[in-house]
């Protein structure tokens, strides 16, 4: 009696164990949410920076390339990349704008965050606050940085840190 209540009960385990998986790889293979990748149109979207202005990115990619870079104030990548992107800005911007989208932190959190940065930063900050751009764009690990070219379609998506050549690269790309 023992062996059989125990066989059931294994066999149980085992069928459940199987629709569980079952299920999760239904619901992911089925579910409508597909990151955003080169190619693409970029979604549009509207959020305020940390100086209180409106930012469109319909708006901006109309005269500009646009390079979106989302961060976190706890992402070590994150701090170590803002002193290239910000060097590479302020030696002229015309054709290009670089928005630096905040993932859900507060403001006191990103000014303590800026305030142990070397130098201003003078790109504009967004702030995501509730993350729907950030799942409109389905973005995983940060940083993650996107460019957007004057039509609108995500010309370059890359994960993790920016060096000086990837950020050159991302204006490129962007402008073309």
């Amino acid at each position: 009696m023992k062996g059989r209540t125990r066989n059931i009960l294994r066999v149980s385990i085992i069928l459940t164990i199987t629709v569980l998986i079952g299920v999760t790889v239904w619901f992911n293979l089925t579910s409508g949410t597909k990151a955003v990748e080169v190619g693409d149109e970029a979604v549009d979207f509207k959020l305020t920076t940390l100086e209180g202005e409106e930012i469109q990115l319909s708006k901006l990619t109309e005269d500009k390339g646009v390079i979106l870079n989302f961060w976190g104030t706890w992402c070590k990548p994150c701090r170590e990349e803002m002193p290239d992107m910000n060097e590479i800005y302020t030696q002229g911007h015309d054709d290009y704008e670089i928005i630096a989208v905040n993932v859900a932190e507060n403001e006191q959190q990103i000014r303590q965050f800026m305030s142990g940065l070397d130098a201003n930063l003078e790109f504009p900050i967004a702030l995501d606050r509730s993350k729907s751009v950030t799942e409109a764009y389905n973005i995983g690990p940060l940083p993650t940085t996107i460019a957007v070219n004057k039509e609108g379609t995500v010309v370059k998506k890359q994960e993790y840190q920016l060096t000086h050549e990837d950020i050159n690269a991302f204006i490129s790309e962007s402008t073309e």
